[in-house]
């Protein structure tokens, strides 16, 4: 059976644990490793803080590519309306044409 893993902040409170119920014990430095275990627990905030960050960041980035590939429709539209769907002229205009889908049916 495999052992679970044990995080580092767990470790120490384990310590703290086990030299506040015995006195009688080695002699453990309790206020640093508090300290240690507030400083694993701000690292932790700031790091929850950064991925909340992340994925707002995330979120208004897709909305803007969502925005703009809306306005490059309108504009290859319009470059179409103007010369026409099949003028060569077109091609100098829109790098790719969106292909259509090619249905493949069983009889």
């Amino acid at each position: 059976m495999a052992k679970a893993a044990v995080s580092a902040q767990e470790r120490l409170e384990q310590l703290i644990a086990g030299a506040k119920a015995n006195a009688d014990g080695p002699a453990l430095n309790v206020a640093g490793l508090n300290g240690y275990v507030g400083e694993l627990n701000d690292l932790e905030a700031a790091l929850n803080q950064a991925k909340l960050a992340l994925k707002a960041a995330t979120k208004a980035r897709d909305a803007r590519l969502k925005s703009v590939l809306e306005e490059v429709v309108k504009a290859e539209l319009a470059v179409k309306s103007h010369f026409g769907p099949k003028s060569p002229k077109v091609k100098e205009y829109i790098k790719t044409q969106p292909r259509a889908v090619k249905k493949t049916g069983t009889k």
